[in-house]
Order: C-alpha cells, then structure tokens, then sequence
C-alpha cells in the first residue's frame, strides 16, 4: 500500500478514523483557519516558482490561488481573506533578510519500504550560504506545543523521505510559522531512520490487513466525533 504522512498520522491517533476518512471516504469539512491554511500554501509555491519574484507577485498568487470554500458567509470570507494578505506581508519582510538559496518547492518523494511505497510532499527544500541542507515545512499558526510528538515526527518522515528519495541529506529541519514570522528547528539525526522506516512499516501492515480498531482517547480532538459510532465526545 502507499503511506503518506497523513496516513500514518491518523491511524496512528485511531484507526477507525483512518477507516471512515481513507477507506469510507468521510470528508473532514473545511474550516477559515483550514481553508486560509491551504490558501497561505497555494500562493507560497506560486511565488516561489517565479523567478525573481516581487511582492506584488507574492499578493497576485494569493488571489489568484484563493479557496473561497469553508466560510459562514462573505463577511467572514472577507475578513479572512484580509487576515492572509497580513500575514503575507509579514512573510515578505521576512523574505527580504532570506539569505538562503530555495532549492526546491513542494518537492514530492517516493520511496519503497518493503512491500510499501512511503510518499510525500516537501514544502520547501533551502541551501544555507555554508552549505546546509534545511527541509522546511509551513504552518500558519504555532500551537504552542512546537516539535511536539507529532510535529518531530512528520518532520523525521520528511528528512527521511529527503534522503531516501531525493538522495540528498538535510542537516536541518524547519517548522516555518509564517504568520509569526517563527522558525523551529531541530538538527537532521540519521541514526533514527531504522527506528522510524520500523514504525511506517508495521502502520501500513496494519492498515493493509484492515486493522482498525476505534481508540477513544483522541475523541474530543476528532474531526468525525459527532457521529461516529464509537464516538466519547459527541456534541
């Protein structure tokens, strides 16, 4: 089977989600910070791809690559829409210190892991003047449990994905809280990949044996709580 991130995210959290989400086809429904969220990415690689950008390009990809979906009404949409476009001149100011070389910009990685194929997709991939290889992954907003579990977790996955894949090897890897202006980092350690292939490895033979069993635990954080069957946490 393939495994994303996503994937191995959410069975790890509870199984029978995984279930109604990836084999059901239960769609989790579009929040404003979600919506922004995929908005805020969708202009970042539009800007990137230019060569020799300017901010006006910066706020023509915005518009032009703006999700519409997942307000109350237009009121909302367009106090949203108005919060995305201050959040992007706070990344170009940011942009204008930028010292680093983009080498690569939603980068997608393939690689086998035993009878698996392991996929993913690179925000962005930045070489430092000395050298360094730095993956970096967007997110709109911090919440305040930086690097967590499953933040250090997809960051792992990315970095392995970088060398197994794209045969290149990150020395750092970057949470980018772009409307903070706010960088997390963490050094790249090699010596975890035989770990962390083992853990990708024995979700997705879980997954593919159909394993799902409900874990209640992560009940009042899921997006399907209200009428899930199994649900502890139901509105």
């Amino acid at each position: 089977m393939e495994i994303s991130f996503t994937r191995l995210r959410v069975y790890r959290e509870c199984p029978w989600k995984y279930q109604l989400q990836f084999v059901a086809g239960w769609r989790i429904p579009l929040t404003p910070a979600g919506s922004l969220g995929l908005s805020l990415h969708r202009a970042l690689e539009c800007f990137h791809r230019k060569d020799n950008p300017s901010g006006d390009d910066l706020f023509a990809c915005y518009e032009s690559r703006w999700l519409s979906a997942g307000y109350a009404d237009d009121g909302a949409r367009e106090a949203w829409r108005k919060k995305g476009r201050r959040i992007l001149e706070r990344y170009l100011a940011d942009e204008r210190e930028r010292r680093t070389v983009i080498e690569a910009v939603e980068r997608e990685f393939v690689f086998p892991l035993g009878r698996h194929e392991v996929r993913g997709m690179i925000d962005r991939i930045d070489r430092h003047p000395d050298g360094r290889l730095e993956v970096m992954d967007y997110k709109t907003y911090s919440s305040g449990d930086e690097l967590g579990k499953r933040d250090n977790l997809q960051l792992r996955f990315y970095g392995l994905g970088c060398r197994e894949a794209l045969a290149k090897t990150p020395d750092m890897l970057t949470l980018y809280y772009v409307a903070e202006g706010k960088k997390v980092t963490m050094e790249y350690d090699p010596a975890g990949e035989a770990e962390l292939q083992k853990l990708i490895q024995e979700n997705a033979d879980r997954i593919e044996s159909g394993r799902f069993p409900p874990d209640t635990t992560f009940c009042p954080r899921c997006d399907f709580r209200s009428r899930c069957a199994y649900s502890v946490a139901k509105d």
